[in-house]
């Protein structure tokens, strides 16, 4: 009988350290919410006070106004906080971004680079080299001058028309199909 008793009391204590634990983290979490809604507000008051004081348009003695710009610089470098950086390269405006390290990002094509060959880009491929495209560009099979789009051909400083791409892609296609099913 002793120990069923002291078996069951061990469960009554895991089961009781349990709730407690679940209590702490609610209480962390409801501290935590605490912190940032008053952390937002007082940063909305003191933008406030700062609109209402340039509406005002009074002399502000030399320290106040050291302050208000101190205040200003510290708002602004919370809000470019919340901007992406791209770890490697530095770019600030991309479409795409990369989880890099815990709270860095790169940004597409860092991203790409690095999935690829397993490294950052070195710094001579962060800047954009100019493509070699001529103004008079003209199809290399057919001729035609203009079109909605360009492809490469496969000799360098030949372009395809979008009609003679399709033309050459469908007949790719339709010979590896040919050549597969001969293979068969």
């Amino acid at each position: 009988m002793d120990n069923n008793y002291y078996e069951t009391s061990i469960l009554e204590e895991s089961s009781e350290n349990k709730n407690k634990k679940e209590l702490l983290k609610e209480n962390i979490e409801n501290f935590k919410n605490k912190l940032l809604s008053s952390y937002w507000t007082e940063i909305n008051l003191i933008g406030y006070k700062i609109e209402l004081l340039e509406k005002q348009k009074v002399e502000y003695t030399k320290e106040l106004e050291n302050t208000i710009i101190y205040i200003d610089n510290k708002i602004s470098e919370i809000n470019e906080g919340n901007l992406r950086n791209c770890f490697n390269c530095g770019v600030k405006h991309g479409e795409k971004w990369h989880k890099y390290l815990k709270e860095q990002f790169l940004c597409h094509v860092c991203g790409e680079y690095k999935r690829k060959f397993g490294k950052l880009r070195s710094r001579e491929m962060w800047f954009k080299t100019k493509k070699r495209i001529t103004q008079d560009r003209k199809c290399f099979i057919c001729g035609a001058t203009s079109t909605c789009r360009w492809y490469c051909h496969l000799e360098p400083e030949n372009y395809l028309c979008k009609q003679c791409y399709d033309k050459e892609y469908r007949a790719m296609i339709k010979t590896k199909t040919e050549r597969k099913n001969t293979n068969k």
